[in-house]
């Protein structure tokens, strides 16, 4: 990846260039520009993290090169676009941290949204949680009165069974469930279709499977009832549709989305606070005697900086002239002001006290106690914990065997 975050094939380097991570182009895995699997394609060279990727990449290397617009993307709507990262942005998988891609986009192995590495002060709001949430609450106000209409005969007292012929049931379910299936299950159906093009299988597999199978059925049947046979018919001579189970698992899995969601937008508020902690200004002693406000991105190690009384700390450093307390308890969560004077060390986004103090900058930027604290916190974000890895193990095993035995199930029921 370049300085301005967009990524590009790998060239061959001499020896001597060391290696960096770029974009398997049939997984997106970050691999080692100097790894042994490689070929070439149009003058370019690309690397590979295992050999099933590099034969599919053979087999048809235009697909993953060259990839065809499809013919649904004029008509599919516009997801909503993430707040602009700053150049050079890193996007990687909350669940797989090996995933990095230069562009947001979807997890090729789970597909959750890729978000970025670096959060900014910037990127308060969240398009995504936002967009979610709306579905959300639409599939949610048109999946309750569509249990009610599915559900009311088994209910004693049940009106909505009585006002309700039985001929036009299925047609108002079908009303009420399209919306949600077409519109509120959309993204599930866009990851469902590019695992199954990328050969990884997941969670997002079944449900666009599970809903699009109990959705289609139940359609044809509504429109279409004759060509059943009369096994397939119900007591009152009617075959049985599923519109409320499909309407109901997305609803639901919608809600869990927007928990995940939520939960991960809160941690990014906390980074943020943290962020905020810093100050924007630092005041700046010059050669010559005179002081001048520069930007914290300013300051340089070695920089003279003079804090004064109830002022925030620039940046780590030690005290060279002065004798004040500083309240360290955003570091340490001790209330009690800490005594400096002349030697003592400084910690950057501490608040001074009522004294003023020349501090000599010994660290500055992304080596400050503050930003480590703030890169801990994003990479303990990102992390999974061991026992995922043997998850993805068993949906690898779990989503073929699910797909496996409905089919057989149902073969077997049909008969």
């Amino acid at each position: 990846m370049n300085g301005h975050g967009t990524r590009h094939p790998t060239q061959h380097k001499p020896a001597v260039t060391p290696s960096r991570p770029e974009e398997d182009p049939v997984c997106g895995m970050s691999v080692p520009s100097d790894g042994p699997l490689r070929t070439s394609f149009k003058g370019k060279t690309y690397v590979f993290c295992s050999p099933s990727c590099l034969q599919r990449f053979k087999s048809d290397p235009r697909r993953f090169v060259d990839p065809e617009p499809s013919k649904a993307s004029s008509t599919a709507p516009v997801p909503p676009q993430p707040p602009p990262a700053a150049p050079g942005t890193e996007w990687t998988c909350p669940m797989h941290p090996q995933i990095v891609r230069g562009q947001p986009g979807s997890c090729p192995i789970c597909g959750m949204a890729l978000e970025p590495k670096t959060v900014t002060l910037d990127a308060a709001d969240n398009p995504e949680l936002r967009e979610m949430l709306r579905r959300f609450w639409v599939s949610a106000a048109l999946s309750v009165p569509l249990m009610a209409i599915a559900m009311a005969h088994l209910l004693p007292f049940a009106l909505v069974h009585v006002f309700v012929a039985s001929p036009v049931r299925p047609w108002i379910e079908l009303l009420l469930a399209t919306p949600v299936v077409l519109w509120g299950s959309w993204p599930f159906f866009v990851r469902a279709a590019a695992s199954v093009r990328q050969r990884s299988l997941n969670m997002f597999t079944l449900i666009g499977l599970g809903v699009a199978a109990a959705y289609g059925y139940s359609v044809v049947a509504t429109a279409m009832p004759g060509i059943f046979p009369a096994s397939f018919r119900g007591e009152d001579g009617q075959v049985g549709v599923y519109f409320e189970a499909a309407a109901v698992i997305v609803t639901l899995v919608l809600l869990g989305q927007v928990l995940e969601l939520a939960a991960r937008s809160r941690t990014g508020a906390a980074i943020r606070a943290l962020l905020g902690l810093a100050p924007k200004l630092a005041r700046r002693l010059r050669s010559d005697g005179g002081e001048e406000d520069v930007p914290l991105a300013d300051v340089k190690v070695g920089d003279r900086l003079r804090v004064r009384p109830g002022e925030k700390v620039p940046v780590d450093g030690s005290v060279l002239e002065g004798q004040s307390v500083v309240d360290e308890s955003m570091i340490t969560g001790e209330s009690i002001p800490v005594e400096k004077a002349t030697g003592d060390h400084v910690i950057g986004a501490t608040v001074n006290g009522t004294g003023g103090l020349v501090v000599r900058a010994e660290k500055v930027g992304a080596d400050t106690l503050l930003a480590q604290i703030v890169r801990m916190v994003g990479d303990a974000q990102r992390s999974r914990a061991p026992i995922q890895r043997l998850a993805d193990v068993a949906a690898s095993y779990f989503v073929p065997v699910v797909i496996i035995t409905a089919i057989v199930t149902f073969g077997i029921w049909a008969v």
